[in-house]
């Protein structure tokens, strides 16, 4: 098949994936309410608050990348994934979920998906209850992401085994984390160091974690695997530069983010290391003055963008996108010639065009 039709396909496929999700983590979530826990009836009510905004943050509109992975990281071995697949499909979601509450509590980001963040939606004049608010919900979703996956009923040394892969890369990716809000303090910003950030968070987390967690479950061999996470790296890091893109030039109703949000927070962009990069000194200026100012104006910010593009630097992180996104596609060809189901690695081959064409 064309590459745009692989494309459109494993769009269509994942949009269609995102509803039984969807539908399947409304049915946890109403279980796991109506136990109603707590010791004396002001807990209960707070539980009950907690547990219903942690709900309604998790079946916002998503795209719900990290199932699929999970589904046809399994399906790459001939079998179609079962309700015992599905739980750790929801347990990878849930997990996302509370990074999400963690990172923007972080981030000091005021939306998510259109709605209030975690910290902001329990704030109500107070940031640092707010605050608290976000830290031990995220850490309570968290923990249920993790008690999700190990419900699953298959063999338990493979379970047990994708719960040690889960943690092992939320560990890496909380140490991706670090290394992506130190970055401004490390002296020049590099796209080395930008990158970094990319293969240890995008790369592990969203594209690596949850194949790898479907291919373990599936028993596929270790060459299957390794050139699993080449894919990852190279698909990871192309929907990171997107994402990127999408961040400072994408429409905010599309993608749920405050508009900005990233070059107001100072985020390290490839789109902002290469403008500091190839950028005159007056491109530079205009960066300076938008990055990282929560205060900079509508003109300031208009000359960052402007800067960003004039430099070169909007093209070179687009193309940077695309080559990474057809050296992801290479990996796959190596798939096809292991024996191992097509509709998964066509889904994968298109998800690699997918994600830098995708508009949010």
């Amino acid at each position: 098949m064309a590459d745009n039709t692989l494309g459109l396909l494993a769009k269509e496929t994942l949009s269609k994936l995102a509803i039984e999700v969807n539908e399947r983590l409304e049915r946890y979530w109403n279980e796991e309410i109506e136990k109603d826990f707590g010791f004396e009836r002001s807990q209960v009510e707070l539980v009950r608050q907690a547990m219903l905004h942690a709900k309604e943050h998790n079946l916002r509109s998503a795209k719900r990348l990290r199932a699929s992975f999970v589904y046809y990281g399994y399906l790459l071995g001939g079998e179609i994934p079962n309700d015992e697949v599905w739980k750790v499909m929801e347990g990878v979601e849930l997990v996302q979920t509370a990074l999400l509450m963690h990172d923007d509590f972080m981030d000091r980001d005021k939306v998510r998906r259109g709605l209030p963040t975690t910290h902001e939606y329990f704030a109500k004049g107070d940031s640092h209850y707010g605050d608290s608010m976000a830290v031990n919900i995220g850490d309570l979703v968290l923990c249920l992401g993790y008690e999700r996956v190990l419900e699953c009923e298959l063999d338990k040394n493979k379970v047990l085994s994708v719960a040690r892969v889960l943690m092992r890369h939320i560990a890496e990716t909380a140490l991706g984390q670090m290394y992506d809000i130190t970055l401004p303090k490390l002296g020049e910003l590099t796209e080395d160091k930008v990158l970094a950030v990319h293969r240890t968070k995008t790369s592990i987390y969203t594209f690596q974690n949850p194949l790898i967690m479907g291919a373990e479950l599936a028993g596929l061999s270790e060459d299957v695997k390794d050139v699993l996470k080449e894919y990852a790296q190279k698909g990871g890091v192309a929907f990171q530069l997107q994402d990127d893109i999408l961040g400072m030039y994408g429409d905010e109703e599309k993608t749920g983010k405050s508009a900005n949000s990233d070059l107001l927070q100072g985020k390290c962009t490839l789109l902002i290391s290469k403008t500091l990069e190839l950028g005159n000194e007056q491109e530079k200026e205009s960066i300076y003055r938008a990055w990282g100012n929560k205060e900079a104006s509508e003109e300031e910010i208009e000359g960052a963008s402007k800067a960003v593009k004039e430099s070169g630097a909007y093209e070179y992180s687009v193309n940077k996108a695309k080559e990474l996104a057809q050296e992801a596609k290479k990996e796959v060809e190596k798939l096809e010639k292991m024996d191992l189901n097509s509709e998964a690695v066509n889904y994968l081959s298109g998800i690699a065009e997918y994600v830098v064409n995708r508009e949010f």
